[in-house]
């Protein structure tokens, strides 16, 4: 009979789950792994790991907080919250290593996801459900593809180098040459479109930065292939109200 368990480790702690078990992680008391009770970046209760019958899965249980999944190449993706318009919340663990990444405020934990039996072939998540009319992807211009990039270029980067925190506007001009204004605008336009469109998080007067860079990174619409796209022009080619 195939060995079905899965091993967690966090640090020097690890636990290992049989089908029927489940795993519960946050900063919450009642959690079975607990993280940094102090750190209040972290949701009570932030994630689960458990087998749905056919496989392992993670559940982003935090109605906040994203979670950051890293394959076996390095290359991570959030997990989001339940939400109109993203992705599902949850995703079957397919690779021989996977590592969940919880982003604190004072430091970003790690639990890594190891089933006894390796998957056969990884999958990759659809971006978009062909079912859903509420999760429209919007058609980048070139400059504000190149802004977004710049604005998520620490979640582009192979893990351990992964830094699920987007750039300020004012990083992101000095880095293309910009003006702030021309940043936010850009920003803002592609912001708009997606609340249009039914995407929630992302409306009201707040800063969208965060959940802007992941919920284009879960839908695919950006990605570490765009870092190799030419650079963004400079303002000479571009006016201070141009989208």
């Amino acid at each position: 009979m195939a060995d079905d368990s899965l091993t967690v480790r966090i640090d020097d702690r690890r636990h290992t789950l049989l089908p029927g078990q489940a795993l519960t992680f946050g900063r919450d008391a009642s959690c079975t792994v607990r993280l940094d009770a102090t750190d209040l970046g972290i949701s009570r209760t932030a994630g689960r790991v458990h087998h749905d019958g056919s496989g392992w899965q993670v559940t982003n249980l935090s109605r906040k907080r994203t979670l950051h999944l890293v394959d076996a190449y390095g290359f991570a993706t959030p997990l989001p919250v339940a939400a109109a318009g993203w992705p599902s919340s949850s995703r079957t663990v397919d690779h021989p290593h996977t590592t969940v990444l919880v982003a604190g405020q004072a430091w970003t934990y790690a639990l890594v996801l190891t089933p006894a039996a390796a998957p056969e072939q990884p999958t990759v998540p659809a971006p978009v459900d062909p079912h859903s009319t509420r999760n429209q992807v919007p058609a980048l211009t070139p400059r504000q593809r190149a802004v977004l990039v710049a604005m998520a270029r620490g979640y582009l980067r192979p893990y351990p180098h992964y830094d699920p925190r987007p750039r300020t506007y004012n990083e992101v001009a000095d880095r293309l040459g910009l003006t702030r204004t021309q940043v936010v605008r850009r920003v803002e336009r592609v912001r708009e479109q997606l609340v249009a469109a039914g995407v929630l998080g992302l409306e009201g007067e707040g800063d969208a930065r965060r959940p802007l860079c992941e919920w284009l990174l879960a839908m695919r619409v950006i990605s570490a292939a765009d870092l190799d796209r030419p650079a963004e022009p400079g303002p000479a080619h571009d006016g201070p109200d141009a989208p």
